[in-house]
């Protein structure tokens, strides 16, 4: 989006702790982020998870205005921000006036309808370490914080993992506790989720359980 052209009379200033809308509230409206951070939550098992800490020229909210159905999650202004309402008839109006808009609002539904598809995918295999190793794969790719040279921190606890992939939270455990022993990842210091230490080897290991559970060599 063209956040230069919508900032001089549109964009609204927003302190930090501000909650702009919580998961289950109706939507009217998306934001563009001029300035500032916003953090994006969802209610799980376990609590309340990050799903993204968003930055200037992001954009959130859209499906709510989109499907007109309640908000999906929770988004709070992380660090004091300036943000661009749009309402439906602005959105509307701005995809009509500029392919940049419209390029960028398709990127994004594209990516999340992949990641929507990978999960169905990943539902698909019976052995739960599979299922464990590519969902911690998947959100990685979707939902990583980058925390130093290959090493990502992901906010997911096994209740989450587990709700996600239809496993039952001990079962995520125990295969989350086997990649810490091989040195793959690590639990974060305040228990609110993962730190993925080895990138490439955890890539390794999908392939690895997929090859085997695909030849028949993995139990059921």
């Amino acid at each position: 989006m063209d956040a230069e052209s919508l900032t001089p009379k549109l964009a609204v200033a927003y302190p930090a702790g501000t909650v702009l809308f919580r998961e289950g509230d109706p939507g009217a409206e998306m934001f563009l982020i001029v300035a500032g951070t916003v953090r994006v939550t969802k209610r799980s098992a376990s609590g309340e998870r990050t799903l993204a800490v968003l930055g200037p020229g992001e954009f959130f909210g859209e499906m709510a205005i989109l499907t007109g159905e309640a908000r999906s999650a929770t988004a709070t202004v992380e660090e004091d921000a300036r943000l661009v309402p749009i309402d439906a008839g602005m959105l509307e109006h701005l995809v009509a006036r500029s392919p940049e808009i419209s390029v960028r609002l398709l990127k994004r539904l594209a990516f999340r309808l992949k990641a929507t598809n990978d999960l169905s995918a990943i539902l698909l295999h019976r052995d739960a370490r599979v299922r464990v190793v590519r969902g911690l794969a998947l959100l990685v790719e979707t939902q990583g914080e980058e925390r130093g040279p290959d090493e990502v921190y992901v906010a997911v606890t096994p209740e989450d993992l587990g709700t996600q992939l239809g496993l039952a939270p001990e079962e995520v455990a125990t295969v989350l506790a086997r990649l810490e022993r091989g040195g793959l990842v690590a639990p974060a210091g305040d228990g609110s989720g993962y730190l993925v230490r080895d990138l490439e080897r955890l890539r390794e290991f999908v392939d690895f359980l997929t090859d085997r559970e695909a030849s028949g060599e993995l139990e059921t």
